[in-house]
């Protein structure tokens, strides 16, 4: 390949990152809660989203990896494993469903300030700790790595979409197109963690309940839905 050749393939893979990143899921009503939160300053709130963001995209690197590894089709068998599947299934249901629950019973940001309705002072808007990063980046890569649809995803569409037109025949070079995929996603999520910030701050405080209120709501959807898909594994289990 020529350099016009690569520039032209990292420009495909990418936009095909950015349409995995861009529909709504877990992922992006995190990056939602967490880049319109009005208790951060705007600085904190950009980066809570966007480690949000980054921890998916190492999972997503993870199981891509896995992929190019192990092949889609070792992959695929392995995590079409009825047992592995309940126990991810299970995680994910975990996760999400704590993610919804605690954002649901949440005191409201008037509470929370001590004056009702309004924002917190400029003054007392919280910056990130050390701790909350990580517990930012630790969210978004568990609720990647849990979900069995992740690598059934690369295992199968995945590996047909980034490998079957293109002569890659090491896993250096598939590993190369990986990358040109996934910095599609970081596109999608720095260009909407920080458009969600900069137009989002300060939110009025019912409007950020509504939004927080809605997220959890949705959350929970989703864990209702791996609720399903748990127990129709057991049910092949138990035939």
């Amino acid at each position: 390949m020529n350099l016009f050749e690569i520039f032209g393939v990292w420009i495909i893979t990418a936009f095909l990152g950015i349409t995995l990143a861009a529909p709504l899921g877990p992922i992006n009503l995190e990056l939602l809660k967490n880049a319109l939160n009005p208790e951060f300053t705007r600085k904190a709130a950009w980066i809570s989203a966007l480690l949000i963001g980054i921890g998916a995209m190492t999972g997503d690197f993870i199981v891509a990896l896995s992929a190019v590894t192990l092949g889609g089709e070792i992959m695929e068998s392995v995590f079409s494993n009825s047992w592995i599947k309940l126990l991810l299934f299970t995680l994910n249901l975990i996760i999400l469903s704590f993610l919804g629950l605690s954002t649901l019973a949440k005191r409201p940001i008037g509470v929370v300030s001590g004056i009702d309705g309004e924002l917190p002072p400029v003054e007392r808007l919280k910056e990130i700790s050390i701790h909350s990063a990580v517990k930012k980046y630790v969210t978004g890569l568990s609720i990647v790595i849990t979900s069995p649809w992740s690598y059934l995803w690369w295992a199968s569409f995945g590996t047909i979409i980034l490998f079957s037109d293109l002569s890659l025949p090491d896993p250096i070079s598939r590993l190369i197109i990986v990358l040109m995929f996934l910095s599609g996603i970081f596109l999608w999520l720095f260009a909407f963690s920080t458009t969600l910030t900069i137009i989002g701050k300060h939110p009025n405080p019912k409007f950020f309940s509504r939004i927080t209120k809605g997220t959890a709501l949705v959350l929970l959807l989703f864990a209702l839905i791996i609720l399903r898909d748990l127990l129709l594994t057991l049910g092949e289990i138990l035939k």
